[in-house]
């Protein structure tokens, strides 16, 4: 027979382990919100500032590499954009950006460095970045044709600037 002081320790066990079940519940949820959020806030940074560019930013990426005469306005979006860049690599970086919300988001950096306006928007406001020399030196990397493993992040696929590097 078990007696009455075992069984309520048993219980109170039992509840402890509950508890404890309970706050990592919690917690993996709080962490998935925190992530949905920042994907819509820095979803909507992007859309505002894609909205402000001229459409033949994003139209020519297959063409021939035409590019848009430089202006004040211009520069000023595509400097924001940068800027939205360079936050999200950094919060990357330091581990606050999963990769389930890194991979499209550098998918698409990808992509649209590769038009001709934003690289050469980007190599005259490069300078503007010299603070950050790894952010530059991924930038330069997405315009690049060839994608490696980089070895400064280990938890994501990094455009690399050199082929064969691994």
């Amino acid at each position: 027979m078990i007696d009455t002081t075992l069984l309520i320790q048993l219980a109170q066990l039992g509840t402890i382990a509950i508890g404890f079940l309970g706050v990592a519940v919690t917690l993996r949820s709080h962490r998935r919100q925190m992530h949905v959020q920042m994907f819509i806030e820095f979803s909507s940074r992007f859309h505002e500032v894609l909205g402000a560019m001229p459409v033949h930013v994003w139209m020519s990426f297959e063409g021939g590499g035409s590019t848009l005469p430089r202006s004040e306005e211009l520069t000023k979006s595509c400097l924001q954009c940068f800027h939205i860049v360079a936050n999200l690599y950094h919060l990357h970086k330091a581990g606050y950006v999963s990769q389930e919300l890194w991979k499209p988001w550098q998918r698409g950096f990808r992509r649209t460095m590769e038009g001709p306006v934003l690289r050469q928007e980007w190599l005259a406001v490069e300078a503007a970045f010299s603070h950050l020399p790894d952010f530059c030196g991924y930038m330069r990397g997405l315009m690049s044709e060839k994608t490696a493993l980089c070895g400064r992040c280990p938890h994501c696929r990094q455009i690399a600037g050199h082929a064969g590097e691994e």
